[in-house]
C-alpha cells in the first residue's frame, strides 16, 4: 500500500486553505447568530415608544479562539423590563412587576442552535475545499 507525494501536498494545500478560511467561517457565522438574535430579542420585547426595542445592538469579539457574541442594550430601564422591578408609592414598595426575560429566552435559544450552525458551515466550506 503506497502513495503519491502529490496527493500529500494536494492534502497540504487544502489544510492551509482550511485554516485561513477559519477564521472568516467564524466570524460569518457568530455575525449571523448575533443578527438572528437581534431578531428574536426585538420580537420578544415589549412596546411602548418603541425606544426599548430599536436600541439593541450587538457585537463580535474574539478572544484567543472564541468568539463572543454581545448582545447589550444601552437604554437605563432595559435592565428592569428584563428581569423586573418593584412598584413604589410614597416610599412604600406596593408591588413586583415581572420581568419579561427576552434577553435571557434568546440566549438559551442562540446556546442551543450555534453549534449547528457552525458544525453545517464549517463541513460546508470543508466540501468546498477538500472537493468531496
Amino acid at each position: 500500500m503506497g502513495f503519491e507525494f502529490s496527493e500529500v501536498a494536494k492534502l497540504k494545500e487544502s489544510l492551509i486553505a482550511l485554516n485561513i478560511a477559519s477564521h472568516k467561517i467564524h466570524l460569518k457565522v457568530a455575525r449571523r447568530i448575533a443578527q438572528l438574535a437581534i431578531r428574536k430579542v426585538k420580537k420578544m420585547t415589549p412596546v411602548d415608544s418603541g425606544d426599548l426595542r430599536n436600541n439593541w445592538k450587538y457585537s463580535v469579539i474574539k478572544k484567543g479562539d472564541t468568539y463572543i457574541v454581545v448582545i447589550y442594550n444601552q437604554l437605563e430601564y432595559a435592565s428592569f423590563v428584563e428581569k423586573g422591578h418593584r412598584i413604589v408609592i410614597a416610599g412604600q414598595t406596593v408591588g413586583w412587576v415581572e420581568g419579561r426575560f427576552m434577553l435571557k429566552l434568546t440566549e438559551d435559544e442562540m446556546e442551543r442552535i450555534a453549534p449547528n450552525m457552525w458544525k453545517n458551515e464549517v463541513e460546508k466550506e470543508m466540501r468546498r475545499i477538500f472537493g468531496s
